[in-house]
C-alpha cells in the first residue's frame, strides 16, 4: 500500500488521536476507508458495509504499555500516585513529624 498518498489521511489521524485516551483504544479496531477516511470500530462489532482496512490495536497498545512500563488496561483508570511512593511518603512524614514532649530553653 502506498502510504505517501494518505499523508492528509494520517495528519487527520493523528488528531483523531489526541483527542482519545488511551486506554479507550483497548479493545478497538482502527479502519482506513476507500475514500481515506478513518474510523474507530470495537473489536466485537461486525465488519463495516464498505471496503475497509481494519487493523487490531490491542497488540500494538501492549508493545506501547510495555515500552513506557504502563499499567494493564483491565484498570479503568491509571493512578495519579503510584501506591508505594504514597506509602512511603505518609512514613516519611510520620518519621519527621513534630515531637509532643516540650522542650526546655536553656538560659
Amino acid at each position: 500500500m502506498e502510504l505517501q498518498t494518505h499523508k492528509a489521511s494520517f495528519a487527520t489521524l493523528r488528531e483523531e488521536l489526541r483527542n482519545r485516551s488511551f486506554i479507550s483504544l483497548w479493545g478497538q479496531r482502527l479502519g482506513l476507508g476507500s475514500d481515506g477516511s478513518w474510523t474507530f470500530v470495537e473489536a466485537n462489532e461486525k465488519a463495516l458495509g464498505a471496503d475497509v482496512l481494519l487493523m487490531e490495536l490491542d497488540r500494538h497498545l501492549a508493545i506501547l504499555r510495555d515500552g513506557f512500563a504502563l499499567p494493564d488496561a483491565n484498570h479503568a483508570q491509571m493512578d495519579l500516585f503510584s501506591l508505594p511512593a504514597t506509602r512511603g511518603a505518609q512514613e516519611d512524614r510520620a518519621n519527621f513529624a513534630p515531637s509532643t514532649t516540650p522542650h526546655r530553653r536553656s538560659a
